[in-house]
This record gives C-alpha cells, sequence and structure tokens, in this order.
C-alpha cells in the first residue's frame, strides 16, 4: 500500500468516527440524559415523603424514574415521554404493559411522591428549562398545583 492510499483510509476512518450518533435515534437536545429530582412541592410547600432520591431519564421516547437508596440499590419504573410541538409542556405517559408485568404493575407507575398519574398521562407545563436546570407543573384535577424542581445529573 502506497502512503497516500493509508493516508486515504485514515482520514475515511476518522471521518466515519467523527459523524457516528451518540444519541440512540436521534438527538433530543436538552432532555437527553439524567436529572435530579431535587424539590416537590405541593401548593408552594416542599413535599415531606420526598427524599431528594428519584433521578429522571430520557432517551428518545423512553422514561425512566428511578430511585437510588442509600444503599445504591435501584428501582426504575418505566413510562414514556413527548414533548409538545409548542414546547409548552411535557408528557408523561405511564398506561404501558408488557407479557411479564400487567397494566398497572409498579415497574409501569411512577413513585407515589411524585404525584404523578399512575394510570394515564400527565402534562406537566414547562416554566423554565435550560441545559442544567428544569422546572415542570401541573394542577391535578382536585385543584392541588404540584411543581418540580430538576437539575441535570452529570
Amino acid at each position: 500500500m502506497t502512503m497516500k492510499s493509508i493516508y486515504t483510509l485514515l482520514l475515511a476512518s476518522v471521518f466515519i468516527l467523527m459523524t457516528g450518533c451518540t444519541h440512540n435515534d436521534g438527538d433530543i437536545g436538552p432532555w437527553f440524559g439524567t436529572w435530579q429530582l431535587e424539590n416537590v412541592m405541593i401548593d408552594d410547600k416542599p413535599e415531606e415523603d420526598y427524599h431528594h432520591d428519584i433521578f429522571w431519564q430520557f432517551q428518545n421516547t423512553v422514561f425512566c424514574m428511578r430511585k437510588v437508596t442509600e444503599m445504591h440499590d435501584a428501582y426504575p419504573r418505566w413510562g414514556t415521554w413527548r414533548e409538545t410541538d409548542d414546547n409548552t409542556t411535557l408528557q408523561l405517559d405511564f398506561t404501558h404493559h408488557d407479557n411479564t408485568h400487567p397494566e398497572g404493575s409498579t415497574i409501569y407507575t411512577p413513585f407515589p411522591e411524585t404525584h404523578i398519574k399512575a394510570d394515564g398521562v400527565t402534562r406537566l407545563k414547562i416554566v423554565e428549562m435550560s441545559r442544567s436546570k428544569l422546572h415542570l407543573q401541573h394542577t391535578a384535577d382536585d385543584g392541588i398545583t404540584y411543581s418540580y424542581y430538576l437539575k441535570k445529573w452529570d
């Protein structure tokens, strides 16, 4: 092989590596990755049963709410997510099931201290979003307003 052929092959290999995808099924912007749920507020008062141990993870349309204990055990809860076309609302859907886990099983149910619907779609208003902070809010059918404050986990 000539030096020119080796150089061309090396350049092509570098180009292929540089254009590879790092996000499965495309870039979802600032949502991608892991977010720590710092606070849950109920009508502007802290949720006393929340212990700052839940993380939200986004990839493609899959959503994972993961609780990590002091012993580093992790308990995932799965759903799907979608941001509305006007970028004002995050929809979390926990209506899924599979052959092993029937509808309503804990693996497809959000943690109770989050006050997110276990049997439907919760629409969360995007109050503020940057690449490192997220503030979401929704008002339940009973008129109670829930606010969620998250920070990007590195």
